[in-house]
């Protein structure tokens, strides 16, 4: 059988001459070109890039001062003795019971008058009536000024005590001689609701009118 051509073996020298290659390469045939790898290199980088960077924190490790535990001081410690803040708010509402025991009692004597004798319409009862508006108007000037220079007495004694002074403000505003309209009537009891506020609070830390 004849072979109708031959592959020829490459000239060995001159501009004919084959590419170089390594052992077993055939220059018929072409191989495809080999890329660098990256790998190595971007793996170099981070590994550079890592250790600068725990060269820079520890430098600054080193120029920080050193922070020491806090001691605390014999004045910080609370002491036993050192009235804590519910003591001082019960001593100072008992301050303003003792104030005000004197009025909270004129009041009551002013109310009782009222009651008995101005809910009818004689002269008696006129009188009455003009009676418990100017006691009750020279009683709001007297015990407002109280209530205002013991602001460190507890939040529900200053608002009770401050309601009841505000109704009876109210109801003598336009009281007139006969019985009470209804709006005057709800005002007296939501006074005398008022009214149980400072009396149980004073009551209960010994001060009575």
């Amino acid at each position: 059988m004849m072979v109708p051509f031959a592959l020829a073996d490459p000239p060995a020298t001159g501009p004919n001459a084959p590419p170089p290659g390594p052992p077993g390469y055939d220059w018929r045939y072409p191989q495809p070109p080999t890329r660098p790898s990256k790998g190595l290199p971007l793996a170099v980088a981070a590994a550079i890039l890592l250790a600068i960077a725990a060269l820079v924190v520890g430098i600054m490790n080193l120029n920080l001062p050193s922070r020491t535990p806090a001691v605390p001081t014999p004045g910080a410690t609370p002491s036993a003795a050192t009235p804590t803040s519910a003591q001082e708010t019960i001593a100072a509402d008992r301050t303003l019971c003792a104030a005000i025991a004197p009025l909270m009692g004129e009041s009551d004597r002013i109310g009782k008058s009222y009651i008995g004798l101005g809910t009818g319409g004689t002269p008696a009862a006129r009188d009455a009536a003009r009676k418990f508006i100017s006691d009750t108007q020279d009683w709001i000037g007297r015990i407002q000024p109280v209530l205002d220079r013991h602001p460190d007495a507890s939040p529900f004694f200053h608002r009770s005590l401050q309601r009841f002074i505000d109704d009876q403000n109210l109801i003598v505003s336009d009281l007139a001689a006969g019985p009470l309209t209804a709006w005057a009537e709800a005002l007296w009891w939501d006074s005398l609701g008022a009214y149980s506020g400072p009396l149980h609070i004073c009551a209960r830390l010994g001060v009575k009118w």
